[in-house]
């Protein structure tokens, strides 16, 4: 069997077709759909190798000479025909291979990603559930601190309510006893006083009594002694009155050609001491001249004489004058 030319060519657009296939399948198995979480994969250097292209081989130059080889020539390509399928085989296994490996790697890294994403999602549900339970408990926490300071405030409310009712019942009561012991002093005052107003009033019934008893006496007294008071009160005005007269005649100077029956009342105004004060007739004689010379004796005679008892002493005595002193008997 001869290696034609054609041999060749078809075998290496047999290679291209192949690595074609091969790069589709890559790409295809790289473009696995995920989710958005980026997951990392170490690959360790040694081992990068393994993820590059392998480069398909060369096939060998044709030789210008191989067609009039004769026989053995085409036993030599026959070789080399099957060498170069085993090789293709061998690249196609081993592309295969790493296909393999790298559809496994993606599907452990697709299974990390997905299983790194359930973490993920529960590690979130249980920070969202943690924090709704600590959103649920704080609020639980306030609600329950808001109901003891509304049940403190309350209680506080009714503690200070009926504190404040006590005191109000205690003020009302110590006023009630403080009104009770003032109406008390007040009936006890008022019947002190209504005693005392009865005893004053029976006092001043004995004293007023007493007083128009007394008062009687004296009346009774005065009486008596007015009687002879004034009996010796008028002895002593008539024995003033006749030491008036005799003053007056003293002073007299008698007119020539005067009656001796002729009689003058004068008024004489005098002072404590007997100063005349004044002078005038009361009760004329008829006789202007006899008259005037009754006066100008008042005036003479003054300071007149004042009576023993000052009791008799009038300051306006009315004195008779006559040349005949029996005329004011």
């Amino acid at each position: 069997m001869t290696l034609q030319p054609r041999h060749l060519i078809f075998a290496t657009l047999l290679h291209v077709v192949l690595f074609a296939f091969l790069f589709v399948g890559v790409q295809c198995s790289q473009h696995v759909e995920t989710t958005p979480v980026i997951q990392g994969v170490l690959i360790n250097p040694s081992e990068l190798k393994q993820f590059r292209q392998p480069t398909p081989p060369a096939p060998p130059p044709p030789k210008p000479d191989q067609t009039d080889a004769g026989p053995q020539q085409e036993v030599k390509s026959d070789v080399v025909a099957d060498e170069a399928k085993q090789q293709q085989e061998k690249a196609a296994a081993e592309a295969q291979k790493l296909l393999d490996q790298q559809k496994m790697q993606a599907e452990a890294a697709a299974k990390a990603a997905d299983e790194q994403r359930q973490k993920d999602e529960a590690a979130k549900a249980a920070e969202e559930l943690k924090q709704q339970q600590d959103a649920q408990r704080q609020a639980a926490e306030a609600e329950a601190l808001k109901k003891k300071q509304e049940d403190d405030a309350r209680r506080k409310a009714e503690a200070d309510a009926k504190a404040k009712a006590e005191a109000d019942a205690a003020a009302a009561e110590a006023q009630r006893k403080k009104d009770l012991d003032e109406q008390l002093r007040r009936e006890a005052q008022e019947q002190q006083e209504a005693q005392k107003a009865a005893m004053d009033k029976a006092k001043k019934a004995e004293q007023a009594k007493v007083e128009a008893q007394r008062r009687q006496r004296e009346e009774e007294l005065k009486a008596q002694l007015g009687a002879e008071s004034a009996q010796m009160t008028a002895q002593q005005q008539a024995e003033w009155a006749a030491q008036l007269q005799a003053a007056l005649s003293n002073a007299w100077a008698r007119p020539p050609g005067t009656d001796q029956n002729l009689k003058a009342e004068v008024l004489i105004t005098l002072a404590p001491n007997g100063q005349v004060l004044n002078a005038k007739i009361d009760t004329g004689s008829g006789m202007s001249g006899f008259d005037d010379s009754v006066v100008n004796a008042a005036y003479r005679a003054s300071p007149m004489p004042t009576p023993a008892d000052p009791s008799a002493f009038r300051s306006r005595v009315e004195v008779c004058f006559s040349p005949n002193p029996r005329n004011c008997q």
